[in-house]
């Protein structure tokens, strides 16, 4: 999806939120989607893909909304890497504590973007494993100073 294509969804989503009664067609269409998204983590574990499914409403209720996002930064959670729990952390604490309308637009924004990222970090560390390369990327690695891999100083247990 383009920038210009998010931004629009988005303002639509505002429109949407802001209505009274809220409609919440779009946004529910939107979790779809990240549900989908969620079980393409595991493309062949069935039985996470349906329990994953299952964790989510069909549809929105406003009074389950907050619910709806802390079980979204849970199934999150259980894919990225520890590295990643900082931001999910923050994204439901922003929302937590200044729950309005527009704080769950920013949530959405902020969950499809990390959400984009997760799936694009997994996809290089599968692709790394299936090459026989190491799994963690070249920037998290602990540096070695020697030779041939092996450290100049090494260090013994005692």
């Amino acid at each position: 999806m383009t920038q210009a294509d998010k931004d629009t969804l988005f303002n639509q989503l505002k429109k949407d939120i802001s209505e009274t009664p809220p409609k919440l067609d779009n946004i529910s269409q939107l979790l779809k989607q990240f549900v989908d998204g969620l079980c393409k983590f595991c493309p062949s574990k069935t039985e996470l893909n349906n329990e994953i499914r299952n964790r989510f409403p069909v549809h929105i209720n406003p009074e389950h909304t907050l619910l709806v996002m802390e079980k979204l930064i849970f199934t999150i959670e259980q894919f990225q890497a520890p590295c990643d729990d900082k931001i999910t952390k923050k994204m439901l604490s922003n929302v937590s504590n200044n729950f309005n309308n527009e704080s769950i637009i920013v949530f959405l924004s902020d969950f499809y973007d990390h959400t984009e990222k997760v799936y694009k970090d997994v996809w290089e560390a599968r692709q790394r494993l299936i090459n026989g390369e190491n799994i963690v990327p070249q920037e998290h690695r602990k540096q070695v100073i020697g030779k041939n891999g092996i450290p100049f100083n090494m260090k013994t247990g005692l």
